[in-house]
């Protein structure tokens, strides 16, 4: 019973923190850019192949922007902090046990 009212209270906490992020991101790179930082920033536990990962959209991102193609660059760097979330909420869930 306690397991799965800790996953019902997870799957609340991941549905409102995608609802309220998702109105409040910006368009621009540079944007997305410091909220990834922000959130890189806050310390949150995650894996080498998770940081990696994050690590190579940003890099890859930059690329694009280089070249001018804003619009995959935006949507790599929305996997980035979707990815975020997920590390953000999953590092909350651990210390909260």
């Amino acid at each position: 019973m306690k397991s799965k009212l800790i996953t019902v209270l997870l799957v609340m906490l991941l549905t409102v923190a995608g609802c309220s992020s998702s109105g409040s991101k910006s368009n621009s790179p540079d944007d997305k850019l410091a909220t990834i930082n922000t959130m890189m920033n806050k310390g949150y536990e995650m894996s080498e192949t998770q940081r990696q990962a994050v690590n190579e959209l940003i890099a890859d991102s930059k690329n694009l922007v280089a070249e001018g193609k804003q619009a995959e660059a935006n949507k790599l760097l929305d996997e980035a902090i979707e990815l975020l979330e997920v590390i953000a909420e999953t590092d909350r869930f651990n210390k909260s046990e």
